[in-house]
């Protein structure tokens, strides 16, 4: 059996008709069908005024899609039919083991302009989403922790990529640039960016309104009130377990782990003529950069998608860099996390849904290599084993001295001098002793923290080695494409000037001129 277990899980779910789709009853028939939990059936309409002149079978009318979840949230009369509660109830508890297990986890919303991903991720008063369900199970689960002698500690970050350009949605100075950075162990993260230590769900509540009301949105023909930017919340959970033989105590911190959980909730992919922006340059603009930064996304999950099948996959450079939102998403889809990727789609826009449903099909065949984020702090701080030899050696000198401390006050009252000499090679001992076992501690210390640099040298070096090799391989590319651009003009001017050097033979009249 194949271990998919560090494959992306991909969720399909379809939304209800709109209030404007119900008035169009032409276009209100629903085109997706979903008859086992793991299936996803698209009808292909058939386009007006044309007869195929034969009886198309079933296979022929229809497309099949078989994923991880697929969530039936069209009618809600249907047995099948899944609000947020009950979807979160099938996709949060393995979110949240993963989490408190030390892994990285990254949830994305992805589909077009009104299908649903805010409703999905946030929800409403009435029906909270998938966020806030999420951060009240954490906070209860952060409880449950502390009967077991587990600190934790939970941070909230909340921030957009809008026209190319990270912006704090929690901060509070305008002026510092957020800019993504490359770390050389756990890879891009984004500086500048405000993170609270959540204290309770109703903190966690004001956060994320404060969040919401400065994301950047506007009104398209196809939704009242659009995301025009991907917005990224992410929590980062540490949680420190605590050792003693002895119930009532709470003893030392024996291991620390720090796992974080992206919860991405994507611009919609949409195009110009459905959203019938014409004339408003500003809005024109973050569509561009939105479907550009998706772009980007799908050619990057299409390269890591064909990485299995492909035998020179080594060479394969996916092109991070080219936008903000795969830069940062960078480990989350072929790295150091558990991922799951959630596609919204439409009931009744067939190209829309085709076109979402076959990326989500290339993201299910991506793997990531995700590793619990541990660190035992009793081998980093003391070596406990090692002061207990310590101790050993010290108790035994100590007998010995004493021993010899008896046997020289026998000999006190027949030979004085002799007894002081001996209490000086006594005194001479014990301050050798006391000085050799501090050098000992403290040549290990150098030693340890001689290693440790030399560690993280070796660690930058291979970070810049690689970063090296990147961006040469980067660079080569960009040449040769260069120069393939700069052949191509050429002959585009050649043959322009042929055809038109043509045209001129073919309209010369010598008779007009003679």
């Amino acid at each position: 059996m194949v271990d998919d277990s560090n494959n992306i899980k991909v969720s399909v779910r379809v939304r209800p008709l709109l209030p404007r789709e119900k008035e169009k009853t032409s276009e209100s028939k629903c085109l997706v069908s979903m008859p086992t939990p793991q299936k996803t059936i698209l009808e292909i309409p058939k386009p007006l005024g044309v007869d195929t002149g034969r009886n198309n079978s079933l296979e022929e009318k229809t497309k099949t899609y078989l994923f991880d979840e697929c969530i039936w949230s069209y009618d809600v009369d249907s047995t099948n039919y899944t609000n947020n509660k009950k979807y979160y109830n099938q996709t949060g508890p393995e979110l949240l083991s993963h989490l408190f297990q030390g892994y990285n986890v990254c949830l994305l919303a992805y589909g077009q302009t009104s299908s649903g991903k805010t409703y999905t991720m946030m929800g409403n008063r009435k029906e909270p989403g998938i966020i806030p369900l999420l951060i009240r199970d954490i906070l209860k689960q952060m409880e449950v922790c502390v009967n077991e002698k587990i600190n934790c500690e939970l941070k909230f970050s909340y921030m957009e990529i809008y026209n190319e350009q990270v912006r704090d949605l929690l901060g509070n100075n305008d002026s510092l640039k957020c800019k993504v950075r490359e770390h050389p162990q756990t890879g891009p993260y984004v500086e500048n960016v405000q993170e609270y230590i959540v204290r309770d769900y109703s903190h966690f509540l004001t956060l994320l309104n404060q969040g919401n009301h400065s994301r950047s949105t506007a009104q398209t023909s196809m939704n009242d009130k659009s995301s025009r930017s991907h917005a990224i919340i992410t929590l980062t959970l540490k949680q420190t377990r605590f050792e003693s033989e002895n119930q009532d105590d709470l003893g030392d911190a024996a291991e620390e782990m720090i796992s974080n959980i992206k919860l991405v909730d994507l611009a919609g992919s949409e195009r110009l003529g459905k959203t019938k922006l014409y004339g408003q340059q500003e809005r024109i603009k973050e569509g561009t950069l939105i479907n550009k930064s998706l772009t980007v996304l799908g050619r990057c999950i299409g390269l890591l998608a064909g990485k299995d099948s492909n035998t020179s996959s080594s060479t394969i450079v996916v092109p991070y860099r080219e936008s903000i939102l795969t830069y940062i998403l960078r480990e989350n889809l072929s790295g150091n996390s558990k991922t799951c990727m959630i596609f919204c789609i439409s009931p009744v826009d067939f190209e829309e849904t085709h076109q979402t449903l076959n990326y989500a099909n290339e993201v299910k065949k991506i793997k990531t290599a995700a590793r619990a984020n541990k660190t035992k702090l009793s081998k980093v701080a003391v070596n406990w084993e090692q002061l207990q030899q310590e101790q050993t050696v010290i108790n035994s000198l100590k007998k010995e001295i004493e021993v010899l401390t008896e046997k020289l006050s026998h000999l006190e009252k027949s030979t004085p001098s002799e007894n002081s000499k001996f209490d000086k090679i006594i005194e001479f001992l014990d301050r050798e002793s006391i000085r050799v076992k501090f050098e000992n501690k403290y040549l290990k210390q150098v030693i340890k923290e001689k290693n440790n640099h030399i560690e993280q040298l070796n660690n930058h070096i291979d970070y810049i080695e690689n970063e090296y090799e990147t961006l040469f391989i980067e660079n080569k590319l960009s040449k040769q494409q260069q120069l393939v651009q700069t052949k191509q003009d050429l002959l585009t001017n050649v043959y322009g000037q042929i055809e038109k050097i043509d045209l001129e033979l073919k309209e010369f009249n010598p008779d007009v001129i003679f």
